[in-house]
């Protein structure tokens, strides 16, 4: 049995425990039973103090929860972009049309410079095989351009890439539950976002009860701890949440591709007006049972014709793909008090 396969199987044991065991107030380490042989030689010193007294003068107190049933989907496609510049060079290939020259030439079989010369004639050579003395002639001809290979030429004008040089940007961004709270004062919060698929129409018909959680607590917990147990069961299914950013076929123009794809997320910044506002209680639970694909593909972008490209500050392609399944970003600043942070000096 693989390592991974028993990861899987331990994973959906607990889950099972969980759900099945009696419901009960969510209490920290209510029981905990470990055994295991081990030899351990530790020197741990700890001296740990926490006081809090705190008089806020504001508070934000949130009960959230966000449930998402089904499949999400963002695509974002760039396609046949031509920044056609004004002044170009040949990239070669053929002629067309006809041209007809014509050539004096004396004796000795050089070109005779009278005039009586086409000025796209610039060297010829004739072989004479008479020995009379005084000869001289002409020759009149017609040229086919069509069989005429005709060499790349160089612009006659080139483009500041710092300037002139256009940019393409394709953003795809698929979530399913977001949160964002900004605060000066105090938050407490009691959050719960669950994303998941159902299977049929009526598989969760007679099991709404155990959904609210009414039994305990912390209702998010025992809703995570039920749907568990759906999706071992095969009562619910996977979400897709996908994010997919193509761009192709673009001609001198940067390109910023970005595809991102989030089931669950979860962002609070507080930056207190004063110091007793630097608190945040939070209770959060973050549930999903998803597929999360996010994809950027970016294929034939060409530049021709600009100076200064290593100059620039960004990057020519620019592709990022970011797949998130469930995510948290907490961030408790100083307060600012006359322009300093406190115990900076300032």
């Amino acid at each position: 049995m693989s390592r991974k396969l028993k990861a899987t199987l331990l994973g959906s044991t607990a889950a099972i425990a969980i759900a099945s065991s009696p419901i009960a107030p969510a209490l920290a380490f209510d029981a905990v039973n470990w055994s295991w042989d081990a030899q351990v030689t530790e020197t741990v010193e700890k001296n740990v103090i926490v006081n809090i007294d705190l008089q806020p003068t504001g508070m934000v107190m949130v009960e959230d929860l966000q449930v998402h049933i089904g499949d999400i989907t963002a695509t974002s496609d760039v396609t046949g972009i031509d920044n056609n510049q004004p002044t170009e060079g040949s990239n070669g290939g053929t002629g067309s049309g006809e041209l007809e020259l014509q050539f004096h030439y004396a004796t000795n079989g050089s070109l005779v410079e009278d005039g009586f010369q086409s000025p796209e004639i610039t060297s010829a050579n004739v072989s004479e095989t008479s020995n009379g003395n005084n000869f001289d002639g002409s020759v009149e001809l017609t040229v086919d351009l069509s069989q005429v290979e005709l060499p790349p030429t160089q612009p006659s004008q080139t483009f500041d890439a710092l300037i002139e040089l256009p940019s393409i940007s394709s953003e795809a961004t698929a979530v399913a539950n977001n949160t964002s709270i900004e605060s000066a004062a105090s938050i407490e919060l009691h959050e719960g976002q669950f994303a998941f698929n159902v299977v049929g129409e009526s598989n969760l018909n007679g099991n709404n009860n155990l959904l609210n959680g009414a039994e305990t607590e912390n209702s998010n917990l025992t809703a995570a701890n039920v749907l568990g147990v759906f999706a071992l069961t095969g009562e619910i299914e996977a979400i897709d949440v996908k994010a997919r950013s193509s761009v192709s076929d673009i001609l001198n123009a940067t390109v910023d591709s970005s595809a991102t794809a989030v089931v669950n997320n979860l962002t609070i910044n507080l930056e207190p007006d004063v110091a007793d506002n630097s608190l945040v209680i939070a209770d959060i639970v973050q549930f999903s049972f998803a597929d999360v694909t996010a994809k950027s593909e970016v294929t034939n972008v060409s530049l021709n014709n600009y100076t200064n490209l290593g100059s620039l500050e960004s990057s020519i392609i620019n592709s990022v793909a970011t797949a998130v399944g469930n995510n948290k970003s907490i961030t408790v600043a100083a307060p600012v008090i006359g322009g300093t942070v406190p115990g900076s000096g300032g």
